[in-house]
């Protein structure tokens, strides 16, 4: 069971390390309304990653268990990995600016942010396309009970929670050093473990377990 959920933490950080419009959000967020503020909003990406995840994992799970059905979602799973790896080296990655637009406010609205964190993630499609080539990877090149499953979900999101804390926190010291050079670099480095996922989906589709 630990390793299932070291498993799940090493999945998280390859997450985290993702650069999406998520990342920009907590990013100004946290500089403009400071860290509690950000930390609801990490709360709220937490949360609806918890949501689309599980609403993945129940729409899959119940076919699961056919090799056939395994076959192509190990396919699927697989050039879904494989497109969000390949994607950091073929796009342009633009310099955003983080400097405070507003005073920082010493009080905030938790539920506002957390609100605004959950909309924020679940209204982007490629979340759910995220979370479908993540269960699929789980489903179809492991051999996980329901209970290991869980244990991995608990450690890919507590995770994410963990580092957009972390995040939420450094963001005002980490702002000059946010250039276009850095973000691209953070990027390929997730988008080739990514790449190995969908390599390795894409293997046990091929020739089973």
């Amino acid at each position: 069971m630990l390793l299932v959920l070291i498993y799940g933490i090493l999945y998280g950080l390859v997450l985290s390390m993702l650069i999406g419009p998520v990342f920009f959000a907590l990013i100004r967020t946290s500089i403009d309304k400071g860290f509690r503020s950000g930390a609801f909003l990490a709360l709220g990406i937490a949360l609806s990653d918890a949501l689309a995840a599980f609403a993945v994992y129940s729409s899959i799970a119940q076919f699961s268990s056919h090799p056939i059905f395994q076959t192509y979602l190990g396919f699927v799973g697989g050039f879904l990995m494989l497109g969000f790896g390949l994607a950091p080296f073929v796009k342009n990655v633009t310099q955003k600016k983080f400097l405070p637009a507003h005073p920082i406010s010493p009080r905030t609205r938790g539920l506002r942010f957390v609100l605004e964190g959950i909309l924020l993630n679940l209204l982007n499609p490629f979340v759910y396309i995220f979370w479908i080539g993540v269960v699929s990877q789980i489903t179809v090149a492991t051999s996980y009970t329901s209970r290991q499953h869980l244990m991995f979900f608990i450690g890919t999101i507590g995770t994410v929670l963990a580092t957009d804390l972390v995040k939420a926190y450094v963001a005002q010291k980490i702002t000059k050093y946010l250039t276009a050079q850095v973000i691209g670099k953070i990027d390929k480095i997730a988008g080739i473990a990514l790449t190995g996922y969908g390599f390795r989906l894409l293997f046990f589709a091929l020739y089973g377990y």
